[in-house]
């Protein structure tokens, strides 16, 4: 990613595709909501507001991002990349939906990414056309 794409993506703001955190905190629901919707970027090190904060990119940090996608079910792949000092973390829209975390099942609903309640895991696996009408008893 170039300046001059990081810029517009700041000055654009969050959105479906694009979430700032400041921290690792609470990532595996961002990972998550964003698998089961259409993929996005997560830029670590960026304010709610698009100011660059910046975070210290280790291999540690690299590797518990990674863990993360991991301990997701089922499994993710995510992609890191570093631009300046900031952690952009590119999660592709998956194809085995539903995905979950250790605290549940995501969603993204415009820029916030939100818990999906019983009601709304079976109408979305229905939705994706992983259980058919017919085949149940």
């Amino acid at each position: 990613m170039n300046k001059k794409e990081l810029d517009f993506i700041l000055q654009e703001g969050e959105g479906l595709n694009i979430e700032f955190k400041e921290s690792g905190k609470n990532l595996d629901h961002e990972i998550v909501a964003f698998a089961n919707t259409n993929g996005g970027r997560i830029f670590l090190g960026v304010t709610d507001s698009g100011e660059v904060k910046g975070i210290a990119v280790s291999n540690r940090l690299k590797s518990q991002i990674q863990d993360l996608a991991r301990n997701c079910d089922p499994v993710l792949d995510v992609r890191l990349e570093v631009c300046k000092n900031i952690l952009i973390i590119h999660v592709p829209e998956s194809e085995q939906k539903p995905h979950k975390c250790s605290s549940g099942f995501y969603f993204r609903s415009g820029a916030n990414s939100q818990k999906m309640s019983q009601t709304e895991i079976v109408d979305f696996v229905f939705d994706q056309g992983r259980k058919a009408f017919d085949s149940l008893i």
